[in-house]
């Protein structure tokens, strides 16, 4: 089913319990609504009445930008919705990529009942991102500095993706790391201790 590919599912925390999350802005492109972003999640939320750390989990990151011979700051907002959020968000855009959207995510859940309580290795492969200890540590530092205190999930979607972006640049690709205890490595706080 080509959502599987276009619609990455990541594991994380809300309410202090487990459960899968959606980028809301891979959601928005995949269903190709015609409203920008942020007018449609907004929107969405407003209308059907889905709760922040209940439904889904904001991120706020800033970039600094040249402007008028200076810089300023451009604050981005990022939603990480709950799957019971992504079904009905798909099902009420009444699309084909809705509904295949929705089977996606019901899918989905089928497969964490399936499999709760264990831990789920790398899809392709068992081997972990070879990266030394000072990588890990500076990932470890960037993420948190691109979703300063914000959400549990937020900071472990960030770290995926840039040990995704270090993997491929060195030629490494184990493909989607999928599990719902992080390695050890992964627990290290930023001056390289064990949390």
């Amino acid at each position: 089913m080509k959502a599987i590919t276009m619609i990455p599912v990541h594991p994380g925390y809300m309410q202090g319990q487990p459960t899968q999350l959606v980028d809301a802005r891979l959601l928005h492109q995949f269903l190709q609504v015609g409203r920008d972003f942020s007018n449609w999640i907004k929107g969405r939320i407003q209308e059907y009445g889905f709760e922040e750390n209940k439904d889904y989990l904001l991120a706020k990151t800033g970039e600094q930008l040249p402007h008028l011979g200076g810089h300023r700051t451009v604050v981005r907002i990022d939603y990480f919705l709950c799957i019971d959020m992504s079904k009905e968000l798909a099902m009420v855009e009444r699309t084909p990529r809705g509904r295949q959207a929705r089977r996606y995510f019901i899918e989905c859940e089928r497969q964490l009942r399936m499999m709760q309580g264990k831990l789920i290795l790398p899809v392709q492969s068992q081997q972990h991102v070879p990266l030394s200890r000072a990588q890990r540590q500076a990932i470890n530092r960037q993420a948190w500095a691109d979703v300063a205190g914000d959400a549990h999930a937020a900071f472990h979607a960030r770290r995926e993706a840039l040990i995704n972006q270090m993997g491929t640049a060195t030629g490494w690709n184990a493909g989607p790391l999928v599990r719902l205890t992080p390695p050890a490595w992964a627990l290290e706080d930023v001056a390289g201790e064990p949390a």
